[in-house]
Protein backbone atom coordinates (compact mmCIF):
# COMPACT_ATOMS: atom_id res chain seq x y z
CA UNK A 1 0.00 0.00 0.00
CA UNK A 2 1.21 3.19 -0.69
CA UNK A 3 2.38 6.05 1.86
CA UNK A 4 -0.71 7.17 3.50
CA UNK A 5 -1.93 10.92 3.27
CA UNK A 6 -3.41 12.81 6.62
CA UNK A 7 -7.07 14.58 6.09
CA UNK A 8 -7.15 17.82 8.01
CA UNK A 9 -8.97 15.91 10.41
CA UNK A 10 -6.33 13.85 11.30
CA UNK A 11 -7.97 11.24 9.32
CA UNK A 12 -5.10 8.66 7.44
CA UNK A 13 -6.02 8.09 4.67
CA UNK A 14 -5.55 4.01 3.47
CA UNK A 15 -6.49 4.90 -0.87
CA UNK A 16 -3.82 4.37 -2.89
CA UNK A 17 -3.59 6.07 -6.41
CA UNK A 18 -4.16 3.72 -9.75
CA UNK A 19 -3.79 0.34 -7.11
CA UNK A 20 -6.84 -1.03 -5.65
CA UNK A 21 -6.10 -1.80 -1.93
CA UNK A 22 -8.64 -4.47 0.03
CA UNK A 23 -9.00 -5.69 3.34
CA UNK A 24 -10.50 -9.38 3.93
CA UNK A 25 -12.52 -9.82 7.15
CA UNK A 26 -11.46 -13.57 8.31
CA UNK A 27 -10.72 -16.25 11.11
CA UNK A 28 -7.64 -15.38 13.07
CA UNK A 29 -4.83 -17.44 12.20
CA UNK A 30 -5.78 -17.92 8.67
CA UNK A 31 -4.76 -14.55 7.53
CA UNK A 32 -1.51 -15.88 5.35
CA UNK A 33 -3.72 -18.38 3.85
CA UNK A 34 -5.88 -15.49 2.54
CA UNK A 35 -3.00 -14.01 1.21
CA UNK A 36 -1.68 -16.73 -0.47
CA UNK A 37 -5.46 -18.07 -2.19
CA UNK A 38 -5.42 -13.81 -3.52
CA UNK A 39 -1.91 -14.35 -4.56
CA UNK A 40 -2.47 -17.53 -6.98
CA UNK A 41 -6.13 -15.95 -8.20
CA UNK A 42 -4.71 -12.79 -8.69
CA UNK A 43 -2.35 -14.42 -11.06
CA UNK A 44 -4.05 -16.42 -12.79
CA UNK A 45 -6.45 -13.16 -13.72
CA UNK A 46 -3.16 -11.62 -15.05
CA UNK A 47 -3.37 -8.86 -12.03
CA UNK A 48 -0.09 -7.00 -10.40
CA UNK A 49 -0.38 -7.73 -6.70
CA UNK A 50 2.05 -4.24 -5.12
CA UNK A 51 1.21 -5.12 -1.61
CA UNK A 52 0.08 -7.62 0.60
CA UNK A 53 -0.02 -7.68 4.84
CA UNK A 54 -0.83 -10.48 6.59
CA UNK A 55 -1.22 -7.85 10.13
CA UNK A 56 -2.43 -4.64 8.22
CA UNK A 57 -2.46 -1.98 10.79
CA UNK A 58 -1.21 -4.21 13.23
CA UNK A 59 -4.98 -5.89 13.20
CA UNK A 60 -5.48 -10.01 13.75
CA UNK A 61 -8.23 -11.26 11.65
CA UNK A 62 -7.42 -8.91 8.66
CA UNK A 63 -5.36 -9.07 5.79
CA UNK A 64 -4.63 -6.64 3.21
CA UNK A 65 -4.17 -7.09 -0.37
CA UNK A 66 -3.49 -4.72 -3.55
CA UNK A 67 -3.50 -4.62 -6.86
CA UNK A 68 -2.44 -2.41 -9.64
CA UNK A 69 -5.66 -2.53 -11.75
CA UNK A 70 -8.93 -1.08 -11.19
CA UNK A 71 -11.87 -1.67 -8.64
CA UNK A 72 -14.01 -3.81 -10.78
CA UNK A 73 -10.96 -6.80 -11.75
CA UNK A 74 -9.79 -6.26 -8.34
CA UNK A 75 -13.19 -7.14 -6.82
CA UNK A 76 -13.77 -10.03 -9.08
CA UNK A 77 -11.05 -11.48 -8.03
CA UNK A 78 -11.45 -10.96 -4.22
CA UNK A 79 -15.11 -12.15 -4.39
CA UNK A 80 -13.88 -15.61 -5.40
CA UNK A 81 -11.97 -16.22 -2.15
CA UNK A 82 -12.88 -19.17 -0.33
CA UNK A 83 -11.00 -18.62 2.69
CA UNK A 84 -12.23 -15.58 3.66
CA UNK A 85 -15.48 -13.66 5.58
CA UNK A 86 -15.84 -10.46 3.74
CA UNK A 87 -14.42 -7.95 1.08
CA UNK A 88 -13.86 -4.50 2.35
CA UNK A 89 -12.34 -1.49 0.26
CA UNK A 90 -10.26 0.62 3.31
CA UNK A 91 -10.73 4.23 2.66
CA UNK A 92 -9.51 5.96 6.86
CA UNK A 93 -8.14 5.03 9.81
CA UNK A 94 -7.91 7.45 12.89
CA UNK A 95 -7.18 7.54 16.57
CA UNK A 96 -9.57 7.87 19.77
CA UNK A 97 -9.08 9.34 22.66
CA UNK A 98 -9.50 6.99 25.97
CA UNK A 99 -13.03 8.92 27.35
CA UNK A 100 -16.01 7.11 26.04
CA UNK A 101 -18.34 9.97 25.17
CA UNK A 102 -15.28 12.22 23.41
CA UNK A 103 -14.33 8.58 21.26
CA UNK A 104 -18.34 8.64 20.08
CA UNK A 105 -17.56 12.23 19.37
CA UNK A 106 -14.56 12.20 17.73
CA UNK A 107 -16.20 9.19 15.61
CA UNK A 108 -18.87 11.60 14.72
CA UNK A 109 -16.80 14.38 13.76
CA UNK A 110 -14.43 12.80 11.64
CA UNK A 111 -16.64 10.57 9.99
CA UNK A 112 -19.03 13.38 8.74
CA UNK A 113 -15.76 15.18 6.94
CA UNK A 114 -14.78 11.81 5.41
CA UNK A 115 -15.16 11.39 1.70
CA UNK A 116 -16.74 8.14 1.30
CA UNK A 117 -17.03 8.37 -2.66
CA UNK A 118 -19.78 5.26 -2.80
CA UNK A 119 -22.20 7.53 -0.54
CA UNK A 120 -22.32 9.95 -3.32
CA UNK A 121 -24.68 8.22 -5.80
CA UNK A 122 -26.59 6.16 -3.29
CA UNK A 123 -29.84 6.48 -1.87
CA UNK A 124 -29.43 4.38 0.62
CA UNK A 125 -26.78 2.90 3.14
CA UNK A 126 -26.30 1.40 6.46
CA UNK A 127 -23.46 1.12 8.84
CA UNK A 128 -22.23 -2.24 10.81
CA UNK A 129 -19.21 -2.08 13.30
CA UNK A 130 -17.39 -4.66 15.01
CA UNK A 131 -15.93 -4.00 18.31
CA UNK A 132 -12.77 -5.28 20.13
CA UNK A 133 -11.09 -3.67 23.17
CA UNK A 134 -12.30 -2.68 26.44
CA UNK A 135 -14.67 0.71 26.11
CA UNK A 136 -17.45 2.42 27.80
CA UNK A 137 -19.79 2.53 24.27
CA UNK A 138 -21.33 -0.02 23.08
CA UNK A 139 -20.98 -1.82 18.84
CA UNK A 140 -24.78 0.22 18.16
CA UNK A 141 -22.78 3.53 19.75
CA UNK A 142 -20.94 3.62 17.22
CA UNK A 143 -23.14 2.82 14.49
CA UNK A 144 -25.72 5.26 15.70
CA UNK A 145 -23.01 8.21 16.19
CA UNK A 146 -21.35 7.20 13.25
CA UNK A 147 -24.47 7.13 10.38
CA UNK A 148 -25.05 10.62 12.15
CA UNK A 149 -21.62 11.41 10.37
CA UNK A 150 -22.88 10.13 7.27
CA UNK A 151 -26.70 11.62 7.12
CA UNK A 152 -24.69 15.13 8.03
CA UNK A 153 -22.51 14.60 4.65
CA UNK A 154 -24.10 12.97 1.89
CA UNK A 155 -28.39 13.09 1.16
CA UNK A 156 -28.59 8.74 1.62
CA UNK A 157 -31.39 7.90 4.36
CA UNK A 158 -30.06 4.67 6.53
CA UNK A 159 -31.98 1.80 5.76
CA UNK A 160 -30.69 -1.49 7.44
CA UNK A 161 -32.41 -4.10 4.80
CA UNK A 162 -32.27 -2.42 1.50
CA UNK A 163 -29.14 -0.29 1.66
CA UNK A 164 -27.36 0.55 -1.56
CA UNK A 165 -23.67 0.91 0.33
CA UNK A 166 -22.91 -0.81 3.71
CA UNK A 167 -20.27 1.71 5.72
CA UNK A 168 -18.04 -0.86 8.12
CA UNK A 169 -16.94 1.31 11.06
CA UNK A 170 -14.81 -0.95 13.20
CA UNK A 171 -12.75 0.41 16.60
CA UNK A 172 -10.00 -1.69 17.52
CA UNK A 173 -8.84 -0.59 20.76
CA UNK A 174 -7.80 3.15 20.34
CA UNK A 175 -8.20 2.76 16.57
CA UNK A 176 -11.18 4.00 14.04
CA UNK A 177 -11.31 2.24 11.12
CA UNK A 178 -13.50 3.24 8.36
CA UNK A 179 -14.27 1.05 5.23
CA UNK A 180 -16.84 0.00 2.43
CA UNK A 181 -17.89 -3.49 2.66
CA UNK A 182 -18.33 -5.49 -0.70
CA UNK A 183 -19.69 -8.41 0.38
CA UNK A 184 -23.39 -8.60 1.62
CA UNK A 185 -23.71 -12.33 2.28
CA UNK A 186 -19.95 -13.63 4.15
CA UNK A 187 -18.38 -15.67 1.70
CA UNK A 188 -17.72 -18.70 4.36
CA UNK A 189 -21.82 -19.22 4.61
CA UNK A 190 -21.77 -20.61 0.81
CA UNK A 191 -22.88 -24.11 2.41
CA UNK A 192 -25.73 -23.05 4.83
CA UNK A 193 -28.27 -24.94 2.65
CA UNK A 194 -29.01 -28.74 3.40
CA UNK A 195 -28.12 -29.99 6.53
CA UNK A 196 -25.95 -27.87 8.91
CA UNK A 197 -25.80 -28.80 12.47
CA UNK A 198 -25.07 -26.26 15.05
CA UNK A 199 -21.16 -26.93 15.41
CA UNK A 200 -21.13 -27.73 11.78
CA UNK A 201 -17.57 -26.41 10.48
CA UNK A 202 -17.54 -22.90 8.69
CA UNK A 203 -16.65 -23.03 4.86
CA UNK A 204 -13.38 -20.62 4.85
CA UNK A 205 -12.34 -22.94 7.68
CA UNK A 206 -12.79 -25.62 5.71
CA UNK A 207 -10.55 -24.89 2.43
CA UNK A 208 -8.25 -23.04 4.97
CA UNK A 209 -6.75 -26.69 6.79
CA UNK A 210 -7.24 -28.35 3.33
CA UNK A 211 -4.97 -25.45 1.72
CA UNK A 212 -2.10 -25.60 4.89
CA UNK A 213 -1.71 -29.90 4.01
CA UNK A 214 0.92 -27.94 1.48
CA UNK A 215 0.39 -30.12 -0.89
CA UNK A 216 3.02 -30.50 -4.18
CA UNK A 217 0.17 -32.16 -6.31
CA UNK A 218 -3.51 -32.98 -5.58
CA UNK A 219 -4.69 -36.37 -3.73
CA UNK A 220 -5.81 -39.10 -4.73
CA UNK A 221 -7.48 -39.77 -1.88
CA UNK A 222 -8.94 -37.94 0.81
CA UNK A 223 -10.71 -39.04 3.70
CA UNK A 224 -12.36 -37.31 7.12
CA UNK A 225 -12.60 -39.53 9.86
CA UNK A 226 -15.24 -37.16 11.75
CA UNK A 227 -16.73 -35.75 8.73
CA UNK A 228 -20.27 -34.25 10.16
CA UNK A 229 -22.14 -32.69 7.49
CA UNK A 230 -19.54 -33.08 4.72
CA UNK A 231 -18.01 -29.22 4.66
CA UNK A 232 -14.41 -30.37 4.17
CA UNK A 233 -15.08 -33.05 1.51
CA UNK A 234 -17.20 -30.25 -0.64
CA UNK A 235 -14.62 -27.66 -0.37
CA UNK A 236 -12.43 -30.69 -1.32
CA UNK A 237 -14.28 -31.39 -4.32
CA UNK A 238 -13.51 -27.88 -5.59
CA UNK A 239 -10.01 -27.41 -4.65
CA UNK A 240 -9.05 -30.92 -6.19
CA UNK A 241 -11.63 -31.88 -8.85
CA UNK A 242 -10.03 -35.23 -10.03
CA UNK A 243 -9.58 -36.23 -6.21
CA UNK A 244 -12.12 -39.04 -4.61
CA UNK A 245 -13.46 -38.45 -1.14
CA UNK A 246 -14.88 -40.25 1.71
CA UNK A 247 -16.42 -39.19 4.75
CA UNK A 248 -16.73 -41.39 7.98
CA UNK A 249 -18.99 -40.45 10.85
CA UNK A 250 -20.65 -42.29 13.95
CA UNK A 251 -23.82 -40.21 14.25
CA UNK A 252 -26.57 -41.51 11.45
CA UNK A 253 -28.53 -38.21 11.60
CA UNK A 254 -25.06 -36.28 10.23
CA UNK A 255 -24.33 -39.21 7.78
CA UNK A 256 -28.03 -38.99 6.36
CA UNK A 257 -27.40 -35.19 6.16
CA UNK A 258 -23.74 -35.30 4.73
CA UNK A 259 -25.18 -37.27 2.14
CA UNK A 260 -27.74 -35.30 1.35
CA UNK A 261 -25.76 -32.26 1.22
CA UNK A 262 -23.35 -34.17 -1.30
CA UNK A 263 -26.21 -35.51 -3.36
CA UNK A 264 -27.49 -31.54 -3.17
CA UNK A 265 -23.84 -30.87 -4.58
CA UNK A 266 -24.19 -33.40 -7.52
CA UNK A 267 -20.77 -35.13 -6.39
CA UNK A 268 -21.93 -38.90 -5.42
CA UNK A 269 -19.28 -39.57 -8.03
CA UNK A 270 -16.67 -37.95 -6.46
CA UNK A 271 -17.97 -37.66 -2.74
CA UNK A 272 -18.88 -41.40 -0.76
CA UNK A 273 -20.15 -40.94 2.97
CA UNK A 274 -20.07 -44.04 5.10
CA UNK A 275 -21.28 -44.65 8.37
CA UNK A 276 -19.20 -45.80 11.45
CA UNK A 277 -16.84 -45.70 14.97
CA UNK A 278 -13.53 -43.88 14.08
CA UNK A 279 -12.76 -46.66 17.17
CA UNK A 280 -12.90 -48.91 13.71
CA UNK A 281 -11.64 -46.62 11.15
CA UNK A 282 -9.24 -48.58 9.63
CA UNK A 283 -11.75 -52.02 9.15
CA UNK A 284 -14.42 -49.09 7.31
CA UNK A 285 -11.68 -48.41 4.97
CA UNK A 286 -9.90 -51.34 4.39
CA UNK A 287 -10.39 -51.48 0.38
CA UNK A 288 -7.63 -48.17 0.02
CA UNK A 289 -4.73 -46.13 1.33
CA UNK A 290 -5.49 -42.50 1.89
CA UNK A 291 -3.13 -39.50 0.52
CA UNK A 292 -4.62 -36.98 2.68
CA UNK A 293 -6.53 -36.57 6.14
CA UNK A 294 -8.42 -33.35 6.85
CA UNK A 295 -10.65 -33.45 9.77
CA UNK A 296 -11.75 -31.73 12.71
CA UNK A 297 -13.06 -34.09 15.35
CA UNK A 298 -15.62 -33.22 18.38
CA UNK A 299 -14.02 -30.62 20.53
CA UNK A 300 -15.61 -32.10 23.60
CA UNK A 301 -16.42 -28.73 25.37
CA UNK A 302 -20.02 -29.94 26.83
CA UNK A 303 -17.81 -32.94 28.69
CA UNK A 304 -14.12 -31.15 29.14
CA UNK A 305 -13.81 -31.39 32.73
CA UNK A 306 -15.04 -35.28 32.53
CA UNK A 307 -13.14 -36.55 29.63
CA UNK A 308 -9.76 -37.85 28.84
CA UNK A 309 -8.93 -36.93 25.98
CA UNK A 310 -4.99 -38.74 25.67
CA UNK A 311 -7.12 -42.35 25.07
CA UNK A 312 -9.36 -40.48 22.70
CA UNK A 313 -6.20 -38.92 20.41
CA UNK A 314 -4.29 -41.96 20.94
CA UNK A 315 -6.81 -44.16 19.32
CA UNK A 316 -7.97 -41.56 16.73
CA UNK A 317 -3.82 -41.23 15.98
CA UNK A 318 -3.51 -45.19 15.59
CA UNK A 319 -6.57 -45.75 13.48
CA UNK A 320 -5.84 -42.83 11.02
CA UNK A 321 -1.82 -44.37 10.51
CA UNK A 322 -3.59 -47.34 9.70
CA UNK A 323 -5.56 -46.10 6.60
CA UNK A 324 -2.69 -43.23 5.65
CA UNK A 325 -0.34 -44.02 3.45
CA UNK A 326 3.50 -43.67 4.29
CA UNK A 327 4.50 -39.92 3.26
CA UNK A 328 0.63 -38.46 3.30
CA UNK A 329 -0.38 -35.87 5.81
CA UNK A 330 -3.20 -35.40 8.40
CA UNK A 331 -4.24 -32.12 9.22
CA UNK A 332 -6.75 -32.32 11.77
CA UNK A 333 -8.29 -29.35 14.82
CA UNK A 334 -7.13 -29.78 18.11
CA UNK A 335 -8.21 -28.27 20.95
CA UNK A 336 -6.64 -29.83 23.90
CA UNK A 337 -2.94 -29.60 22.94
CA UNK A 338 -1.44 -30.94 25.99
CA UNK A 339 -3.78 -34.62 25.69
CA UNK A 340 -2.64 -34.55 21.64
CA UNK A 341 0.83 -33.79 22.73
CA UNK A 342 1.41 -36.14 24.65
CA UNK A 343 -0.65 -39.39 22.07
CA UNK A 344 1.70 -37.40 19.74
CA UNK A 345 4.98 -38.24 21.11
CA UNK A 346 4.05 -42.04 22.01
CA UNK A 347 3.21 -42.59 18.15
CA UNK A 348 5.98 -43.67 15.86
CA UNK A 349 3.56 -43.23 12.73
CA UNK A 350 3.74 -39.08 12.77
CA UNK A 351 6.06 -36.56 12.25
CA UNK A 352 4.85 -32.68 13.59
CA UNK A 353 5.08 -30.51 10.02
CA UNK A 354 3.21 -27.31 11.53
CA UNK A 355 1.17 -26.25 14.16
CA UNK A 356 -0.82 -22.67 14.75
CA UNK A 357 -3.72 -21.59 16.50
CA UNK A 358 -7.01 -20.04 14.75
CA UNK A 359 -9.91 -18.86 15.88
CA UNK A 360 -13.29 -20.36 15.91
CA UNK A 361 -16.40 -18.86 17.17
CA UNK A 362 -14.50 -17.68 20.97
CA UNK A 363 -12.32 -20.73 20.85
CA UNK A 364 -8.66 -21.60 19.77
CA UNK A 365 -8.04 -24.74 18.54
CA UNK A 366 -4.75 -25.55 16.90
CA UNK A 367 -4.19 -26.73 13.91
CA UNK A 368 -1.80 -29.46 13.26
CA UNK A 369 -0.07 -30.57 9.67
CA UNK A 370 1.47 -34.26 10.50
CA UNK A 371 3.18 -36.57 7.95
CA UNK A 372 2.88 -40.65 8.20
CA UNK A 373 6.40 -41.74 8.51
Amino acid sequence: MSPPKSSPRSATSLRAPDRTPLLFTLNMGLEDVAVHEFRERAAAAGLEITDTDDAPLDLQSYALVEARAGPAPTLDVARRMRSIHHVLAPLYTFSLPGDGEAALRTIRTTVETLDVEAMEEADTFRVTTVRRGDHDFTSVDVQRVAGGGLDAHYAAAVDLEDYDVEVRVDVHDDRCLVSVQHTREALSRRQLSGYQPRAALKANVAYALLRLAHLDNPPDVLLDPFCGSGTILLEAAHLWPETQSYGNDWNEEAVAGARTNVERAGLTDRITIREGDVWHLAERFDDGAADLIVTNPPFGVRMASSMDFFPFYRRVLGQMAAVLRPGGRTVMLVLRQGPFNAALSESEAFTSRHVRAIEIGGLYPYVFVLERT
